[in-house]
């Protein structure tokens, strides 16, 4: 039996997948504790991060994080990381030991298909630029050439041969001023009611590294990748950064209908990133074997070559065995403010 420690999350979407991983764990035999995140809202848990031989978080990859990460590498202990999917979002999760998203695994690995076929381009069509949270990893961490959405969106509208629409984030509302500069640069705001129907106007998408573009990717539609993503293959997406030029030469061949990219990396890419996204019901018939090779290659925690290296460790397991009873459910036993 191995200890594993299962993030808890106030969220629903989130809030689920994590409970179905934790149930599971313990379904396998293991000795689980929920641990409350630095993102994880008022959940009834510790946020003491105990001793585990195996980590299983939310993202991880936001900046709250890294003190736990920091310590948790300092362990040798490994770590599941764990995020919503990408089309369809909901219900869906991925989970991955290196990260989420462009960190994955498996994002960076080749192509095997050969490009053939180019990919058809609509006769007519504006270019969709969907925009992400400022605040989100995917743009702190995973956005090389712009910083903010509003410098994406002028670059873009600034530079585009296509006529340029933009769809806002559903949970951001951009304030009057970023509306009316869209608008001084000759741009518009898309107002349908979801995505598919806004791509159905358009000739290409562009963005940073939103899922959107997975779902662009599904549709056939050229897409425009403007930061690290795990769809940023050559021939499945434009490969673009901020040099103007580039966007001027793309956008001006795809007003004129020729594209460069072709349908086989295309399928393969969109076919690569769905199959590693796991309906929640799924959880627990497949995380099993991926916790498994987990814990089997787990590095063994370093033997303490000092007196003061046994007393720290000793300590460290006084402390974990006076409170191990106590960590799933600590409202049960303890007032809240001593766990929250």
């Amino acid at each position: 039996m191995s200890t594993i420690l299962v993030e808890a999350r106030k969220d629903p979407q989130p809030g689920v997948a994590l409970d179905t991983i934790a149930a599971t764990c313990r379904g396998m035999g293991h000795d689980v504790f929920r641990w409350r995140g630095p993102q994880s809202g008022r959940v009834p848990h510790w946020r003491y991060l105990f001793r585990s031989d195996l980590a299983i978080v939310w993202n991880g990859s936001n900046a709250k994080y890294d003190s736990a990460m920091a310590t948790l590498s300092r362990r040798g202990t490994p770590v599941l990381f764990t995020e919503l999917g990408w089309h369809p979002q909901r219900g869906h999760i991925q989970i991955d030991p290196v990260g989420i998203n462009a960190n994955a695994s498996w994002s960076s690995e080749p192509l095997a298909s050969r490009p053939v076929t180019p990919l058809a381009v609509r006769e007519s069509g504006d270019l969709l630029v969907v925009l992400q949270l400022d605040r989100d990893v995917q743009i702190t961490r995973l956005s090389p050439w712009f910083a903010n959405m509003q410098a994406f969106v002028e670059f873009i509208c600034r530079q585009s041969a296509l006529p340029v629409r933009v769809r806002h984030h559903p949970r951001f509302a951009p304030p009057d001023e970023f509306r009316s500069r869209v608008l001084e640069l000759g741009g518009s705001w898309d107002t349908s009611p979801s995505l598919a129907v806004a791509m159905e106007g358009a000739r290409a998408l562009a963005c940073v590294n939103s899922s959107c573009g997975v779902e662009a990717l599904a549709a056939g539609l050229p897409v425009l990748c403007y930061g690290k993503a795990n769809y940023r293959h050559p021939y499945a997406v434009y490969c673009m950064d901020d040099d103007a030029a580039s966007t001027r030469i793309v956008t001006s061949a795809l007003a004129e209908g020729r594209c460069e990219l072709f349908q086989e990396p295309v399928s393969e890419v969109a076919g690569r990133i769905l199959s590693h996204q796991w309906p929640v019901a799924e959880i627990p018939s497949r995380l099993p074997p991926l916790v498994e090779a987990a814990l089997a290659g787990a590095r063994p925690r370093p033997a303490a070559d000092s007196a003061a290296g046994l007393i720290s460790r000793a300590i460290s397991g006084l402390v974990d065995g006076v409170v191990r009873w106590t960590r799933d459910l600590p409202p049960r036993v303890l007032p809240a403010r001593l766990v929250l």
